[in-house]
């Protein structure tokens, strides 16, 4: 790898304003991660700003592949909207009791600043603009 490309990958990126991402209700953006454009979950749970690839461990098909609700009724855990599989806001770490136990959905390190919010996460891979 050349210093060019690790320095790119070191960079933070920008995803967008803070008040865009509002508890209760996340946002699905899209996000050149390990090298390929992947769909990304924000979401924000006491306060707190987390991020996780959008993606069911029991199947690779996205959380909200057959509706954009994914949340649970109470908006306090995630559920794919195809399995039924529902996933602690937390941890990422999947609840229900009959299908994939303690996976956990893929964590991606964000930050959040007066500027917005960031993907920092080391397997984040920026395409240079020229």
């Amino acid at each position: 790898m050349n210093h060019e490309a690790s320095t790119l990958k070191q960079q933070p990126l920008w995803l967008t304003e803070s008040h865009k991402l509002v508890e209760g209700s996340p946002l699905v953006l899209e996000c050149p991660y390990n090298s390929k454009i992947i769909s990304l979950i924000l979401i924000r749970f006491s306060g707190i700003c987390r991020a996780y690839i959008n993606q069911c461990v029991h199947m690779p098909f996205r959380l909200d592949c057959e509706s954009k609700q994914i949340f649970d009724h109470r908006k306090n855990k995630l559920k794919c909207s195809m399995h039924g599989i529902i996933y602690d806001l937390e941890t990422g770490e999947s609840l229900s009791p009959t299908m994939c136990t303690g996976e956990k959905l893929t964590a991606v390190s964000v930050t959040e600043n007066e500027a917005g919010i960031w993907v920092s996460d080391p397997e984040l891979e920026l395409t240079p603009t020229k």
